[in-house]
């Protein structure tokens, strides 16, 4: 009889035209749940997406069914997520595991990590402190849960230094450039690693802040809000003939993100995981609902962009964003304001009555299918919402067009790059604007530019070409291929003087000799976990020994290439892969641009690694491209010369052979810095001996 008038009780409960049998067992519901091995096996970042995975069907069903016992079971899951929180060496809390690239000896704790957990911890707060009768009963909990995610989500990363924002005002979020070293518990100094976060990754702190602004009215909250999503807008590439938008899963903003022509990471629309859009969708549904940012017109383009993606194959029913791949799926975000989307949505739950299907298709009919007009969720007063208007940008020829950074301080000589990444052949044109963007003032750059996608990033110093001097104020540049431009803002200031903190630059006739023969290496050095090891010796006992991960940089130079004569060591273990693709160990020369041309020992199925060298120059795609350098290996010990004395005729060989197969406009014609790297864990360390930098008179 109890468990009768309790299913009578639920039942009461429920909205109408939807059964009791229709709930899943909130109880077995959770315990299925945590029957996922994941959550107790993953630590760190990965912890946080297994355990986010399931986290949000508790509110989801609570809203859909009214039934208080889902959010019982919710603080139950919520309160062990939270017990696998860790301090970090700064005293804060966080889900503390292994880096994303898996490194052993070294933890840390991830934004995105933090963030996908934090959002349902505040969504469970917002759900309860406004209603009187959930605070009651949750609002000790729900306050609880407001506290904790305060300290990690923004004071935490606010104290780290993880924030930035632009001079024209745009934020975002980047990683942090230390990690826990498992052995000690401290930190180690990791600053090449330091990288802007993919927009899903900021949108997700982002949209945990916007709850917090939503339970608390801090206006900080909604700042941050309002110039992450802001810069997300800003990046909108527009497709004018269907009158869509196109983003890329990330974008460089920071001065960190370039190294030569070529941003750190790949800029494109995901080509394999369409996951990661359907959720930025979702997210800038969220902060529309809360009268931020976005207007109806740039839903409303959205919706057509995914409807294109829809191709209505039943073998490959979708595309891409930009047509690149098969790599789409439906933006749940919009379904709300498309009956065909919608259809698709209804479709695509089908017959199917696992409980999660069973809690998407009640939330559905009773949440999503109740608010089906361009209303603002959150909204009270319409005079509040706030809508940012950057200027909408084509963006078919131009998936990259970005000065980084968008200021140039001529007291400390600073220069920025024009990244830009080409999709289709023509004549690039950068010009210099003034800053109302009708008059032209100049040209900065030109490229010929080739059908197949290209990067390029010229350097700008701030020189105004009408007048040959630094005018200090504010500009535009304009980007123009094929009839397609962007424009973007940029500065120009006084700034402030910095004195220079690295090593002298090298003068003619000057020279750098290294045998490693004691541990200790000198300022010019910038090293991430390279050491010094007795294991192998080319003239005496020791040398520099790279494992997997590490790099070693020799700067010897400074804004400008040097006409040097830079020859080096080094030892090939012979090990050889087949066909596996692996990359080894490199070595080469990076230009004062940033550009690095590096050979490597190198298999892929085209590549005969076994036998072979590659080449790449970073400044081409990054470390993507590898070209065959028809220079055969040798086991043992051989020296490597990259001499640019004669910088019409700059000279590579290893062993006494010469580097082959070269491309013209990817060969340095001057060098600023040795680079050294190890490979991927199974081809071995890489060591290196008698270095000699020689700069001609």
């Amino acid at each position: 009889m109890r468990t009768l008038m309790l299913v009578l009780l639920v039942a009461s409960f429920l909205p109408a035209g939807l059964r009791a049998s229709d709930e899943p067992d909130p109880v077995a519901y959770h315990a299925d749940v945590m029957t996922d091995p994941s959550l107790e096996k993953e630590k760190g970042e990965s912890f946080c997406w297994h355990a986010a995975y399931s986290a949000g069907d508790f509110l989801e069903a609570y809203q859909a069914y009214k039934n208080t016992k889902w959010l019982d079971e919710a603080v139950l899951y919520f309160d062990y997520c939270i017990a696998k929180l860790g301090k970090d060496p700064d005293g804060y809390e966080g889900w503390i595991g292994p880096t994303e690239d898996s490194t052993p000896t070294i933890h840390e704790d991830a934004l995105v990590g933090d963030a996908v957990l934090c959002a349902h911890l505040v969504e469970f707060a917002e759900v309860v402190l406004r209603d009187p009768a959930l605070k009651e009963r949750f609002g000790k909990k729900a306050q609880s849960y407001v506290d904790l995610t305060t300290r990690i989500l923004w004071e935490k990363w606010n104290k780290r230094g993880c924030y930035y924002q632009d001079q024209d005002g745009w934020g975002s979020y980047h990683t942090y450039g230390k990690a826990i070293d498992t052995q000690t518990g401290k930190w180690i100094e990791r600053p090449d690693t330091v990288l802007t976060q993919p927009l899903n990754k900021s949108f997700d702190a982002a949209i945990v802040l916007l709850r917090l602004w939503r339970i608390t009215g801090k206006p900080e909250y909604r700042e941050r809000v309002e110039r992450i999503f802001g810069r997300g807008k800003m990046l909108f590439q527009h497709y004018p003939t269907e009158d869509r938008v196109v983003w890329n899963y990330w974008m460089p903003h920071g001065a960190w993100d370039i190294e030569g022509r070529t941003p750190k990471h790949w800029v494109g629309v995901h080509p394999t995981r369409p996951g990661y859009q359907e959720g930025e969708v979702s997210a800038i549904v969220e902060v529309y609902d809360s009268g931020l940012v976005f207007e109806q017109a740039d839903l409303e383009r959205m919706i057509r962009t995914n409807l294109w993606m829809s191709k209505g194959d039943g073998k490959h029913p979708w595309r891409s964003a930009d047509g690149s791949s098969e790599a789409g799926a439906l933006w749940s975000g919009l379904i709300r304001f498309d009956a065909t989307l919608r259809a698709k949505f209804e479709e695509s739950l089908g017959a199917k009555t696992d409980a999660r299907t069973q809690i998407a298709r009640a939330y559905f009919k009773n949440v999503t299918s109740q608010h089906l007009k361009w209303d603002r969720l959150y909204v009270k007063d319409p005079a509040q919402i706030k809508v940012a208007h950057p200027p909408l940008q084509a963006g078919q020829a131009l998936a990259l067009a970005l000065p980084i950074p968008d200021l140039i301080e001529t007291a400390a000589g600073s220069r920025l790059r024009l990244a830009t990444k080409t999709l289709a052949a023509g004549n690039l044109k950068i010009e210099l604007l003034d800053a109302t963007g009708k008059t032209v003032l100049g040209t900065l750059a030109t490229v010929d530019v080739p059908k197949d996608a290209e990067y390029n990033a010229p350097r700008w110093d701030g020189t105004n070409p009408k007048t040959g001097k630094k005018d200090l104020g504010e500009y535009r540049i304009r980007w123009t291929l094929n009839g397609e431009s962007r424009v973007e803002p940029v500065w120009v200031k006084l700034g402030t003087k910095r004195e220079n903190a690295g090593p002298a630059v090298l003068s003619p006739g000057d020279s750098i000799s290294v045998d490693f023969e004691t541990d200790a290496l000198d300022k010019r050095w910038h090293v991430e976990g390279a050491t010094v090891s007795a294991e192998q010796a080319h003239g005496g006992k020791k040398s520099l020994k790279l494992a997997g991960g590490q790099t070693a940089v020799l700067n010897f130079g400074g804004d400008d290439d040097l006409p040097v004569k830079v020859s080096f060591w080094i030892y090939d273990n012979g090990k050889t892969f087949g066909n596996k693709t692996l990359t080894g160990p490199g070595w080469g020369v990076k230009t004062a641009d940033g550009d690095i041309l590096a050979v490597r020992t190198c298999w892929r199925s085209y590549l005969d690694g076994d036998a072979n060298f590659a080449w790449f120059n970073t400044g081409e795609n990054n470390w993507y491209d590898p070209h065959p350098a028809n220079l055969g290996r040798t086991k043992g010990w051989s020296e490597w010369v990259f001499d640019f004395s004669d910088r019409a005729n700059p000279k590579m060989t290893g062993g006494g052979r010469p580097l082959g197969n070269l491309v013209a406009k990817f060969v340095p014609h001057g060098t600023v810095a040795l680079f050294l790297m190890g490979g991927d864990g199974d081809a071995g360390p890489l060591y290196v001996d008698d270095i000699r930098v020689e700069l001609h008179k």
